[in-house]
């Protein structure tokens, strides 16, 4: 019994994970975004004998939910990709987010294992002082026992080296971004504790694909190269797509756009976190800054206030002229696309690709 947790990276961990582990064990997955104790009967009903692994990305919009799944599944791979903003509007605090994350680690079974991201400042507010097994830390800038070295972007996706007891493995992946990384790096480690050799899941990774609407690279019928990350927003996810833009925009010298919109489910954060993007993308390399919807506004507002050029800086609220006036971005563009579900995004990118204008 696996099980996945984390204010993001959670899908894309689990697919990871799936990727290297369909190639010599029968098991069953979570789906989609599928992910909460509601779902978990359909999962249970999906097993037979011979399965060998229940793999559960493990959601929640409220504190218990995590819980309820563990005591029925109580899981012997355990991993809290990170703690983030996501849902602080339905739990009402960050503090509240990382009580929810701790249901996890005590659901556990004892003598399991435990994976828990060393570069998250809010995931060391967990606790394993009551967990009993073994606790592996993953990350890139801090000390960790599995941790990523040598990250290069290159124009398929990342390759980088993991060290793991003195011992370097070298890896590629159809993903972007550090972010991803550090979830290739949580992978490693439940692969690892599930006996798989290094060359099983160096094979699995590269042929694993980013779930749908996460960072997926489209080439539009004129040349413009769009990225579709919009199947939802927080900070933490829309700065981790931003430095992914930057990094692809470089390596192809192409004009770098970023289309951002509102970032729901965020209560009291609503507004700093918008003014908090702004001031993130007023230091950054963007070629044009476009902001869709209510809230995103003030990424805007802010983005301005900090310093960026406001003639780089342009607000809609409708979204037949946000499609008109992104139809006339250039041709060598790349264009980023992040917001919240309700916003629907994708729809934009779906005509940008089709538009042969």
């Amino acid at each position: 019994m696996i099980a996945i947790t984390g204010s993001a990276g959670k899908s894309t961990t689990t697919d990871m994970v799936y990727a290297v582990l369909k190639q010599k064990s029968k098991l069953v997955h979570t789906r989609g975004n599928l992910n909460t104790f509601t779902y978990l009967p359909t999962y249970l009903l999906q097993l037979r004998p011979g399965t060998r692994v229940l793999l559960l990305e493990m959601g929640m919009k409220s504190l218990n939910n995590i819980a309820r799944q563990c005591r029925v599944v109580r899981p012997d791979i355990g991993v809290v990709t990170n703690v983030g903003e996501a849902h602080a509007g339905s739990l009402g605090s960050l503090g509240t987010i990382v009580k929810a994350k701790q249901e996890l680690i005590d659901g556990m079974h004892a003598g399991g294992t435990l994976f828990l991201n060393a570069d998250c400042t809010r995931s060391r507010q967990l606790t394993t002082r009551r967990f009993q097994g073994k606790v592996w830390t993953f990350g890139i800038a801090r000390s960790a026992d599995i941790k990523g070295e040598n990250i290069r972007y290159t124009t398929r996706g990342m390759t980088f080296d993991v060290r793991i007891r003195n011992q370097s493995f070298s890896f590629t992946i159809p993903h972007w971004g550090n972010h991803n990384v550090l979830n290739a790096l949580a992978a490693i480690g439940i692969c690892r504790a599930m006996g798989y050799s290094m060359k099983t899941i160096q094979s699995g990774l590269a042929k694993s694909q980013p779930p749908r609407m996460r960072l997926q690279l489209i080439r539009s019928k004129n040349g413009r190269l769009l990225i579709n990350d919009a199947w939802n927003a927080n900070p933490s996810a829309m700065k981790a797509g931003l430095t992914v833009l930057k990094n692809i925009a470089a390596g192809t010298k192409r004009t770098a756009i970023a289309v951002l919109g509102d970032m729901m489910e965020l209560g009291q954060y609503t507004r700093s976190a918008h003014q908090e993007i702004g001031r993130y993308t007023s230091h950054s390399s963007l070629s044009l800054l476009v902001t869709y919807g209510k809230y995103s506004r003030e990424i805007a507002t802010s983005a301005i206030n900090n310093g960026m050029n406001q003639n780089r800086v342009i607000h809609f609220s409708d979204r037949a002229r946000l499609l008109r006036f992104l139809k006339s971005a250039p041709k060598n563009s790349i264009l980023y696309f992040k917001g919240s579900r309700k916003l629907k995004m994708e729809k934009i990118v779906n005509e940008l690709a089709r538009s042969s204008v």
